[in-house]
């Protein structure tokens, strides 16, 4: 197959005089970090395949990408691809440049798609699978892919049998089965129960898990499977996405999903699947057991959270062509909505002159960044690292900050956050921005931030009419860069009507090796284990605000209580989270994994999972996963789960709810309502800080 020939794109031409290609290229000018296909790409004229050795093998593999510094967005203009596979990889958004998802559409065998980071140990699989997203378009595939292993041909649309290699094979053998071998792999169902017109080989693959939305994505006649085979996962967000057939967890321990579609059922999942605004898809079936009964792969049913409708949505800005200019889209703001929305935006040129809305590259001076800003000029930041000496400080209402490509912005070294939003604007959307903690001294480490929100001056500040936004932000300390990194908390909200879709903030557990370092963890081998000093960071989340919505919120190993919340109306739909593997007792006093403090009233927290895996101190003990002080609160499915290590959280809310013993299990408390400030249980678990105050 010639691969020009399996691709044919729509160029409305203005005045009939300029080449498709040159006004994006007017508008992004760096061709190493925003590819245009198939421009920037080499076709194999066999296959239809990109050729990965060119463009994306280095952020695919897992050893080369994971603390890459590359980032890197893909934009494919309008038209129809046949047969063009496009894997994804670390630090990768792939996106359409239609004005609405059907203006792009992918056919053939598996259009873009994204496999588990490491098919070579299955419980590993996709927990590595991060720092990627999907965007704006149809996939219409067949997902068939044949693969060689040993001496046959497996294909991923049947299962696979005899699947027995052996640990020296694979992984290494303390990870391995006792017997050396492993399980057959099924990699995808062969039967939805319910569902006689399911078609194993019909769909999109994307086994992933935190920080790879997909958003803004149509699975035409086919199924969305968010694992593959027995590989583990750990997800996950969707939202605006439409899936003609079936949503298929899988082994996914957990996901959000927002208004989306589903055509007929959702299927698998191990813990919690929290649903907001979603059509059809209420039956949510696990696997079935020989009884009949529904079951996940860990033996049990997922918990469900099913809201009928999103309260107050606003979806993720994005880029778009038409009539060869480059625009902004800018979604309007919904309540109580249901379902995918792909029309419902404001547009806004995007031009070198920035007149309404301007893209920046890391080497562009900062100054000239933040006069932009001051001018209301709408920010779109290239991929790539941004090493600001100050903080970026957003004004005026209505502005947009976008990153492409996983742009990243690296804390200035002053201990103020990269990004901080006046009180007084309103409307303001921050989108696809990865936020790095820096090398500080510890002088400053009070009261260091990443993301500021207001200020503590103006608590409460802020629009029921026009509220602000986050999307897919994700804030990390550690990981790639120097693992002296430190800052004290990473988001922190002041003012309120604020909504947060899709946050991932995470103190890293495994940092990058130096060169020579040997790993501190011969079983982990490539990686350093974190251990306690590195990293530091107290806190994921601090909400002060009112009315403060989370659609999909992850914190991970921050050594003090994750999330503090003290403003009244607040709520939060999917909240995942892991205690630090790392602390030693005598120090992590007093804590808990979501903490709502007294004077935080109204409060709704529905889907919440705290877990635990004590790895290097056994005498940790947390007297419980959620503690809540506030009245006439709800909480639904609050869980907590034992991954490993040492055993540690006593109860899971409030003093509800059994330790945990059988590590990989959930333990559950259905319901829970906020106590009155009357009751005994409202003061049992309060911090002595606090109840010092009283």
């Amino acid at each position: 197959m010639n691969g020009d020939s399996s691709i044919t794109t729509t160029n409305d031409k203005k005045n009939g005089s300029t080449a498709p290609d040159d006004f994006l290229r007017q508008v992004f000018t760096d061709k190493k970090a925003v590819l245009i296909y198939p421009d920037d790409f080499i076709i194999n004229a066999d296959t239809g395949e990109v050729d990965k050795n060119v463009v994306v093998s280095d952020l695919v593999d897992r050893y080369q990408g994971h603390f890459s510094s590359r980032r890197l967005a893909v934009m494919f203009r309008p038209g129809t691809y046949q047969d063009v596979n496009f894997p994804v990889g670390y630090w990768t958004q792939v996106l359409g440049l239609g004005a609405t998802p059907d203006q792009v559409k992918f056919t053939g065998q598996l259009g873009v798609y994204c496999l588990p980071a490491n098919t070579d140990n299955y419980q590993v699989g996709s927990l590595d699978t991060f720092w990627r997203s999907a965007e704006n378009f149809v996939s219409d595939t067949t997902f068939v892919k044949s693969v060689k292993e040993g001496d046959g041909e497996i294909t991923w649309n049947v299962p696979v049998i005899d699947e027995t290699l052996s640990a020296d094979d694979k992984v290494q053998a303390s990870l391995a089965p006792a017997d050396g071998k492993f399980p057959k792999l099924y990699p995808l169902p062969t039967t939805v129960d319910g569902d006689p017109t399911y078609e194993p080989s019909k769909g999109m693959l994307w086994a992933v898990s935190q920080a790879a939305p997909v958003r803004r994505v149509q699975v035409a006649d086919g199924n969305l499977h968010l694992s593959l085979g027995n590989n583990y996962a750990s997800g996950g967000y969707m939202g605006n996405v439409d899936v003609h057939r079936n949503l298929l967890f899988g082994t996914q321990q957990q996901f959000c999903v927002r208004n989306s579609n589903i055509g007929s059922h959702a299927v698998g999942g191990a813990w919690s699947m929290v649903f907001n605004g979603c059509e059809n898809g209420e039956t949510v079936d696990g696997e079935k057991d020989d009884d009949d009964d529904d079951i996940s792969w860990v033996g049990t049913k997922p918990q469900v959270v099913w809201e009928p409708a999103t309260e107050t949505r606003i979806e993720k800005p994005f880029v778009f062509t038409e009539d060869n200019a480059v625009y902004l889209g800018v979604p309007k703001l919904q309540a109580d909505s249901k379902g995918t929305d792909y029309s419902n935006f404001d547009k806004y040129e995007i031009d070198n002159a920035g007149t309404t809305a301007r893209v920046f590259r890391p080497n562009d001076d900062f100054n000239e960044i933040q006069a932009s800003a001051n001018k209301g000029i709408k920010i779109i930041l290239s991929p790539g690292i941004y090493r600001w000496k100050e903080t970026l400080e957003i004004r005026k209402d209505d502005m947009v900050v976008l990153g492409l490509g996983m742009a990243a912005i690296q804390a200035p070294g002053t201990g103020g956050p990269c990004i901080r939003v006046s009180p007084h604007a309103k409307g303001v959307r921050l989108s696809g921005l990865s936020l790095e903690a820096s090398v500080i001294s510890k002088f400053i480490y009070e009261g260091s931030t990443l993301l500021e929100w207001g200020d503590k001056d103006n608590i409460g500040a802020g629009s029921s009419s026009n509220p602000g936004a986050i999307h897919d932000l994700f804030c990390f300390v550690g990981g790639r860069s120097d693992r002296t990194v430190k800052v004290e908390t990473m988001v922190k909200i002041f003012s309120s009507h604020v909504i947060g879709d899709n946050l991932w903030l995470w103190r890293a557990d495994h940092v990058q090796l130096m060169h020579n370092e040997e790993p501190n963890r011969p079983e982990l081998s490539e990686y350093h284990v974190t251990t306690y000093g590195e990293c530091e960071c107290d806190a994921g989340l601090k909400v002060y605000g009112d009315h403060v919505t989370f659609y999909g919120l992850a914190v991970e190993h921050t050594y003090k209580d994750m999330v503090e919340w003290h403003g009244k109306y607040g709520a939060v739909y999917f909240y995942q989270s892991e205690l630090p593997y790392d602390v030693p007792g005598d120090v992590y006093n007093d804590i808990a994994g979501y903490r709502v403090h007294v004077g935080a009233d109204h409060h709704i927290a529905k889907g919440i999972g705290v877990y635990s895996y004590f790895r290097d101190y056994a005498n940790v003990i947390v007297k419980t996963a959620v503690a809540t002080h506030g009245l006439k609160g709800l909480f639904e499915n609050v869980f907590t789960v034992w991954l490993n290590g040492y055993s540690g959280i006593q109860s899971i809310i409030n003093g509800q709810g059994a330790l945990n013993r059988e590590p990989g299990h959930p333990v559950d408390v259905p319901k829970y309502k906020g106590e009155s400030v009357f009751s005994s249980r409202f003061w049992q678990g309060l911090p002595k800080k606090l109840l010092s105050s009283y």
